[in-house]
């Protein structure tokens, strides 16, 4: 005869654990609709980062198990709809970029900060050519290359803080899943 154990544990332990393993696609949701919010800047939105390759990169290095690419080539969707891109550029580019990020991962684990931000430069600038060719193709003719280069700088600016958040969450999941 089977006989089933019952648990002690009240509902939120179950929602705290669901929590924590969807923790790394709610941040990177976060910093998708962050990155989308309306600033009005001049000329800011022609110029606006690609913010959300920061944690797409964070996760595929340091979290695999956890950001798949399924998640990746979701966001990607999801930013296409939100953000007004061509249907699948998005897509395609985290996508890409996720799977290169995840096959070079054994070079960037457990090296220093300046070296993994180095490797974000290299693969984010490749990931910022093929969005700008996917578009320039899209529309039949060239975007302007400086408002791209403009906006790939302002990334590789914003990388310390967008993965800070990210790095921090990293260290406080792994406390919690010793």
């Amino acid at each position: 005869m089977r006989s089933f154990t019952l648990t002690n544990r009240p509902f939120y332990y179950y929602l705290g654990a669901k929590l924590q393993r969807y923790a790394p696609k709610l941040l990177t949701l976060l910093i998708l609709l962050f990155s989308v919010a309306p600033t009005y800047l001049p000329g800011y939105s022609t110029v606006r980062p690609y913010l959300t390759l920061i944690p797409v990169f964070y996760w595929a290095v340091y979290r695999p198990y956890d950001f798949s690419v399924v998640a990746a080539f979701l966001f990607g969707l999801f930013l296409d709809f939100i953000d007004g891109t061509p249907l699948g550029v998005n897509t395609l580019v985290f996508t890409l970029f996720y799977l290169t990020v995840q096959m070079q991962r054994r070079y960037l684990s457990g090296k220093s900060f300046m070296f993994v931000w180095f490797g974000f430069a290299v693969f984010s600038f490749i990931a910022y050519f093929f969005k700008w060719l996917f578009v320039s193709i899209n529309y039949a003719a060239f975007t302007p290359v400086s408002t791209a280069f403009i906006s790939y700088i302002l990334l590789l600016l914003c990388y310390p803080i967008v993965s800070w958040p990210c790095a921090w969450l990293h260290v406080y999941l792994l406390d919690k899943e010793k």
